[in-house]
């Protein structure tokens, strides 16, 4: 990623050009990191003083975020509405795709989202074939490969909706080892994307990545593994709390006789347990799709789906009646995923000022949400070390559960690595990575950095920055503005001061946020 590192001091007093060393930024890193927090602190002497002001701040940006929904409206503005569905449903928009969708209408836009089969993308594929990745046999060209996808796609809902399900239905390369499992377990992710949950349960629980990684290659029925029992009804379908441990031990003697052969799925039915078994008060002669389809029949099953998805592509705070209703929906339409995310990306809830900025971007959303809406070019051969050094490496979740999500993506250590990526990025020193600003910012006028802060605002920010942030970034534009004049207009320095204010705009915490 170069050689450019932020240390920590240099880091705090980036983060003051933004006015977020006694604003915005220590709200965010209170509400995301103690321990942050704490190295901040650290930087006075007068603990008492510290402790004020970081109170304060966060008053400060309260107030500021109030101001400004005051100012611009709620998320009700059309602009605001399908920038925000871009981010949720995908990695976000450039000017152009935007002024494109506001042509169509919201509705006509969720519905090209969703309905993404109709729409071309052999362009991506073209070029996905023209760099002639290993992705069968080598991790990182395969993480290369899904982060261009994420990039360059035309159907964003569809790559969102597979790392939906990596997350959910999660394996990792650490155990599964090299060789084309992972690529496959990705691939049956993209092509049940939006179908029926009981037809992906059913090919993930054949799966031989998923197999690997919870201990069932060798199901037999002398000695039935519970490891994927247990977690396709805790973490798969239905949630803690809601079975017996009865329930597991003869799910898992339902899957009896599930091996992995050449690398393959095969069933033996010398090794499955034909007797009978007793599940969720029922009995019978079950087999491991019997178990799923009564999952299916348990009334939490839809509704733990339903939050699932909810809390990964709306906010944290569902209310449970709503949750009930997306149940309901999911169950009326036999299970399919497609007619229950266009109720969700339809809903008012969606849209709400709950719902708006309130999830902190994973660095694969960060990443590429930056890449595609300022138009960069890559061929990634560096990205996935620099979403690794984020914490996230595609295709090695952390652990059954995936990754945790939320606060803990913001530390003292991977923040500082968004910065750095921010810097990296916009200065062209990730290696095959290249910003032209031109290709996205104004060129040629008077006030020209003035002109470049408001097209990034609102590119960027959906016209909405802490008022302390906007007020110092236009100062700061002031001040660039008369570089540019005194210096005859020189090409060098108008391009150096656009990629000064698009790297601010990228560390600054409402860009952090999705």
């Amino acid at each position: 990623m170069g050689s450019y590192k932020i240390k920590r001091r240099d880091f705090l007093n980036r983060m003051a050009i933004l006015g977020m060393s006694g604003g915005s930024l220590v709200a965010y890193v209170l509400d995301s990191s103690p321990e942050v927090a704490e190295a901040l602190a650290g930087e006075s002497a007068d603990p008492l003083h510290t402790q004020t002001t970081l109170d304060q701040a966060e008053d400060d940006v309260t107030t500021g975020f109030r101001n400004e929904s005051s100012q611009h409206g709620s998320i009700g503005d059309e602009r605001t509405k399908i920038s925000h569905l871009l981010r949720r449903a995908g990695f976000g928009g450039n000017p152009e795709e935007i002024e494109q969708y506001l042509k169509m209408g919201l509705q006509a836009t969720v519905d090209y989202l969703i309905d993404y089969e109709k729409t071309n993308n052999d362009s991506l594929e073209l070029r996905l074939k023209d760099l002639g990745l290993d992705i069968a046999n080598n991790n990182t060209a395969l993480q290369r490969w899904w982060l261009l996808r994420m990039i360059y796609t035309k159907r964003p809902f569809q790559e969102k909706m597979v790392l939906f399900w990596h997350g959910l239905l999660t394996s990792a390369s650490s155990k599964v080892g090299k060789g084309p499992k992972m690529l496959h377990q990705n691939t049956l992710f993209r092509n049940h994307a939006l179908g029926r949950f009981n037809e992906l349960l059913k090919a993930i629980s054949k799966d031989p990545a998923m197999l690997i990684w919870l201990d069932s290659k060798r199901n037999r029925k002398r000695t039935p593994n519970e490891n994927f029992a247990r977690e396709l009804l805790e973490l798969f379908s239905m949630g803690e709390g809601t079975f017996t441990e009865t329930d597991v031990r003869e799910v898992a003697r339902a899957f009896t006789g599930y091996f992995i052969s050449n690398d393959a799925f095969s069933f033996r039915a010398s090794q499955h347990d034909s007797g009978r078994k007793h599940v969720f008060n029922r009995t019978g002669n079950f087999d491991g799709d019997d178990i799923i389809d009564m999952i299916m029949e348990q009334p939490i099953t839809a509704e733990y789906i339903s939050k699932r998805l909810f809390t990964f592509f709306v906010h944290d705070d569902p209310a449970p009646t709503f949750i009930k209703k997306m149940g309901g929906i999911l169950r009326a339409n036999q299970y399919k995923i497609r007619p229950l995310m266009r109720f969700l990306l339809s809903s008012r809830e969606f849209y709400s000022e709950k719902a708006y900025r309130a999830k902190i971007k994973s660095p694969s959303e960060l990443v590429a949400g930056t890449l595609r809406m300022l138009e960069i070019e890559t061929d990634g051969r560096k990205l996935p070390a620099v979403l690794t050094n984020m914490g996230q490496t595609l295709f090695n979740p952390p652990d059954v559960a995936g990754w945790p999500g939320g606060h803990a993506w913001i530390n003292s250590t991977t923040l500082l690595h968004r910065l750095n990526f921010a810097h990296s990025i916009t200065r062209s020193r990730i290696g095959g990575t290249k910003l032209e600003p031109r290709r996205v910012l104004p060129n040629g006028n008077a006030h020209e950095m003035q002109l470049t802060i408001s097209t990034l605002v609102n590119g960027l920010l959906d016209g909405r920055m802490h008022p302390r942030g906007r007020e110092i970034l236009e100062a700061h534009g002031r001040l660039l503005d008369n570089q540019i004049s005194s210096s005859g207009k020189s090409s060098k320095i108008v391009d150096r001061s656009q990629r000064d204010l698009a790297y601010y705009m990228l560390a600054s915490p409402e860009f952090q946020l999705g």
